[in-house]
């Protein structure tokens, strides 16, 4: 293994685990490996930062074991968020560089020493839950009660009908029996008047006898009356209670078997709240739990904060400094390349420019010279034409160049019709 200045040595030579718990702190470890004396420091990181995240993965999957109560799902999720909250971890870690200047590096792990404290509530507050389990479990319990007698209170206010027919019902078979027990009191006079055991004390169906008949035969009308009136609407009301009562039941079952399942995870958050509220010792307990969580998330970025500027973070600044370099050397050889591609192109659009320029400039010349070419002939000719014309005779006419030029017009031709008269010229 070479190090940042080229020299092959090798000062140290870990294990498997010893290198996996090194890359778990963030460091790099062909750089780690010039400076022993830093490698125990990044180890204790790395495994802090690892078990960090082994905590989360339980905490994830009781969390959501809580809500669906199956296995699968819980340990699927809570691999899922152990891994999560490993990697924010080590980058919170990895990316925090020691400084020289001490505001610089506070002002840097401030947002870090936050956002591992937020995960700190999030990890610990499931842990929480599992320790207090049987108390929440008891906490629990007896909100179901709570909640199973305010909702019996709700649904007896609910159908409070079933309360007033069966009172009405009873105010009628009231009025009943009040009729019978007459009718029965009269029946036992009259049977007494003629039996001589009562009343005047004379056997036989006398007049005294034939009075308390008639009052019996009165009361058993009225008897019979009130039956005929009030037994339907008995019934009716009986059935209409036997009704509400069912829909009664079934809403009492429906809400035990809501109130039953009501074990999730928001239902123990709060059952956790009222025992923090409600015992001083749990508000603490719970309290430690999650400062030791905040400890456990914050120490690794505080035990970098703390430390000193060592070998490590002189070569890992080298490093960075060496590939800042061959980095801006390669930009500039690039950039370096791309103008001189770009200057190519500019020279031959130039080159290409020339030459359509001198191009031009040949045909407008034999454009020129061909122009010169037909008006010397045209000259030429306008001689001939004049000399034909006028022949020695240098005095006639001398028309110019541009009457040659021009089209002859045809000759004029004089018509004359039968009568002798001319016709107009053509």
């Amino acid at each position: 293994m070479s190090d940042v200045g080229g020299n092959e040595k090798v000062l140290w030579d870990g294990n498997c685990f010893s290198r996996f718990f090194i890359w778990c702190s963030g460091a790099r470890i062909y750089i780690l490996k010039q400076c022993p004396t830093e490698i125990n420091v990044y180890l204790g990181i790395g495994i802090i930062v690892f078990l960090t995240g082994v905590l989360a993965s339980v905490s994830g999957g009781y969390a959501v074991w809580m809500v669906f109560e199956k296995g699968w799902i819980s340990i699927t999720f809570g691999l899922f968020w152990g891994v999560l909250i490993f990697f924010l971890d080590w980058y919170l870690v990895a990316s925090l560089r020691k400084e020289k200047k001490i505001w610089k590096e506070i002002s840097m792990a401030l947002p870090r020493v936050v956002l591992s404290l937020f995960i700190a509530v999030v990890v610990a507050r499931p842990i929480e839950m599992r320790l207090f389990e049987q108390e929440i479990e008891a906490r629990m319990a007896t909100g179901q009660i709570e909640k199973r007698m305010e909702a019996d209170s709700l649904l007896m206010l609910q159908f409070s009908e079933i309360e007033q027919l069966k009172s009405k019902n009873d105010s009628i078979q009231a009025r009943i029996d009040e009729t019978s027990a007459r009718r029965d009191q009269l029946f036992a006079m009259y049977i007494a008047e003629a039996e001589g055991t009562g009343g005047t004390g004379y056997v036989g169906k006398g007049p005294v006898f034939r009075e308390k008949k008639a009052e019996y035969d009165k009361s058993q009308q009225e008897f019979d009356d009130a039956k005929r009136r009030f037994i339907p609407l008995i019934e009716q009301n009986l059935e209409r209670v036997r009704f509400l009562q069912k829909e009664r039941d079934q809403l009492l079952t429906s809400n035990q078997i809501i109130i039953t399942r009501s074990k999730g995870f928001l239902s123990r958050y709060r059952s956790l709240d009222a025992l923090m509220a409600e015992d001083a010792a749990v508000n603490g307990v719970a309290l430690f739990i999650l400062l030791l969580f905040a400890i456990i998330e914050v120490s690794p970025i505080f035990v970098k904060l703390i430390s000193n500027r060592g070998p490590y973070d002189d070569l890992l600044a080298l490093e960075q400094l060496r590939i800042s370099a061959e980095a801006k050397k390669a930009y500039t050889s690039i950039r370096n390349q791309l103008l001189r591609e770009l200057d190519l192109e500019h020279e031959m659009v130039q080159a290409e420019m020339s030459i359509h320029q001198e191009s031009s400039k040949e045909s407008v010349e034999q454009l020129a010279s061909a122009q010169r070419e037909i008006n010397s002939l045209r000259i030429l000719k306008w001689k001939e034409y004049q000399l034909s014309l006028n022949g020695d005779n240098t005095m006639g006419d001398r028309p110019v160049l541009i009457d040659f030029i021009k089209k002859p017009e045809p000759e004029r031709v004089k018509e004359v019709d039968e009568n002798g008269d001319r016709k107009k010229e053509r």
